[in-house]
């Protein structure tokens, strides 16, 4: 899950699709994946929970990747499910939930160590 969220980062679309499991991409295109990516910023990611299943064929990660776009804030929170084949791991499908913003005094997302209020949520104005 982290070196995917590496490749977003970091505009690295053909590790993206490398990662996505051929049998789940449904025609996903480098294209697809750089859409508006020149005007995102990404801004941190929380593993919320790992799940080993099957000896470690298949795993679930429940993530959120927090980025800044428009204007806005948000975070693509999701549950994805990988299955690993000859050693590597492949995205397959996953399951979005909404994502509600820090509080003022929470811990930034961004994992600077500051406060919401006195680091991201300055982004939004």
């Amino acid at each position: 899950m982290r070196s995917r969220y590496c490749a977003f980062v970091l505009q690295h679309y053909p590790y993206l699709i490398e990662t996505h499991h051929a049998n789940y991409r449904g025609g996903l295109s480098i294209n697809d994946l750089s859409q508006g990516a020149e005007l995102t910023r990404w801004l941190g990611l929380e593993v919320i929970n790992f799940e080993p299943q099957d000896e470690l064929a298949t795993a679930t990660v429940t993530f959120k990747a927090w980025f800044y776009h428009d204007g806005e804030i948000d975070a693509i929170y999701e549950k994805s499910q990988f299955v690993r084949e000859d050693a590597k791991w492949f995205y397959t499908t996953g399951e979005q939930f909404n994502a509600d913003l820090p509080k003022r005094n929470d811990p930034c997302i961004c994992h600077s160590g500051k406060k919401f209020k006195a680091c991201c949520m300055k982004l939004t104005g």
